[in-house]
């Protein structure tokens, strides 16, 4: 099994005929929802789930998807972008074609209309133990919320058609998949999806992976506001990290902890991914907050501090890192005080009370405290001030610390 998340294809092309006026001069994968493009859901999604690099399938006013996401920084990601051209590819010429620009010989497909709540990860390692060149995630559906069109059983896909179905057809597609490239070698230019899944059914080449959570889609009117309604009553929690000590090491001098002053410097503490994997996988945003003052000092640029932080948002599912670059305690951002933490959590409807800081000094414990979250303390034996009053939690990693909060935290 893989180490990371394979790259995701999303297929955002299509003319969304579904939902008439509402996308005449917007794409689909841009509508609003709950003031954001429904994109901004999705690619959050993947990122707390361990994506790092998107390429976006567009054609139908694609442009403007590329021009509000850029190349994905903001998200933490690294996007691409694949063009249909003048004549629609469908979906899997759509994929064909942006094979070139994905790395590596697997990747996960998607559509852009579709907000997925599994496992991704639990999803990867069921096609790398299957072993098969494609795998299709299959739900339980019994039409509740759209047409079944699978026949699945004891692990297994026996029948799929979105055209002649059956009475024996209780799941449905999920609309999530895994391919490897070589899936591609015999299809013409202008093909769906759905007819490389049925050709590779009948040779025995398609794996298949039961998930449990229901989809949720912008694809028609009705569609829309459930997904809408759906986002905006669930309140989200999140692990708020200090960066220094926390994770990656800070140099100490004379018992007192410091930042790195240049990237080469830079040292991912041990269990620093398992860590975070857990807690993403629990559901968790995960957002740095760290000051830095040492950029008003002079004594550390601020495009280190970005460097650094791009570093860190690459190899880490980390929702975003919030920076404090004061050296006066009066600003609201600096910790002890929570505006870091309070910015977020009104930017990402974040439930503080359901939610962790995690920090390896006093003033971390407090900005988490006065924020209302519950508060870890990492114990590195500075010659400092300990938290007063003290942590709920006291712990010597942050594996350690993770550990505890899922303990304290059922994954709900």
């Amino acid at each position: 099994m893989s180490d990371h998340l394979y790259p995701v294809v999303i297929l955002a092309g299509g003319l969304a005929r579904r939902l008439g006026p509402l996308s005449r001069d917007i794409p689909k994968a841009l509508m609003d929802v709950n003031g954001e493009p429904f994109l901004a859901h999705q690619l959050r999604l993947l990122k707390a789930n361990g994506a790092s690099q998107v390429v976006l399938c567009v054609g139908h006013l694609g442009d403007q998807i590329e021009a509000a996401l850029g190349g994905g920084r903001s998200f933490g990601l690294k996007i691409d972008y694949s063009y249909d051209g003048p004549t629609p590819l469908g979906t899997g010429g759509a994929v064909q074609q942006a094979l070139p620009k994905v790395p590596g010989l697997a990747f996960f497909v998607l559509y852009g209309d579709s907000y997925l709540e599994c496992d991704y990860a639990a999803i990867q390692s069921a096609f790398d133990t299957q072993g098969k060149p494609a795998l299709m995630t299959v739900f339980r559906n019994e039409s509740r919320w759209d047409a079944s069109n699978v026949e699945f059983s004891a692990g297994r896909i026996h029948a799929y058609d979105k055209v002649a179905r059956t009475d024996r057809m209780a799941h449905i597609d999920y609309g999530l998949g895994i391919l490897r490239k070589e899936a591609f070698s015999q299809s013409g230019a202008v093909f769906d999806l759905a007819e490389l899944y049925q050709a590779l059914l009948r040779a025995n080449q398609l794996a298949a992976c039961e998930v449990s959570q229901r989809f949720y889609e912008i694809g028609s009117p009705a569609g829309l506001e459930e997904t809408r309604r759906h986002l905006a009553g669930r309140k989200r929690r999140a692990v708020f990290l200090d960066r220094d000590g926390v994770l990656i090491a800070s140099a100490l001098r004379e018992g007192k902890p410091y930042a790195p002053s240049r990237l080469d410097q830079v040292e991912i503490l041990p269990g620093i991914p398992e860590a975070v994997r857990s807690l993403s996988a629990a559901g968790f945003l995960l957002i740095g907050a760290t000051n830095q003052p040492d950029v008003a000092r002079g004594s550390i640029r601020r495009e280190v501090v970005e460097e650094i932080n791009a570093r860190l948002l690459a190899v880490l599912p980390l929702t975003e890192i919030r920076v404090c670059y004061e050296a006066d305690d009066g600003c609201r951002c600096r910790k002890p005080n929570p505006g870091m933490l309070l910015d977020a959590a009104e930017q990402h409807g974040i439930d503080l009370a359901g939610s962790f800081m995690v920090g390896d000094r006093w003033k971390d414990v407090e900005a988490g405290r006065r924020a209302g979250c519950r508060t870890v303390f990492l114990h590195c034996n500075y010659d400092e001030p300990l938290p007063d009053p003290p942590a709920d939690f006291t712990a010597s990693s942050l594996l350690e610390a993770a550990e505890w909060i899922l303990a304290n935290a059922p994954v709900r």
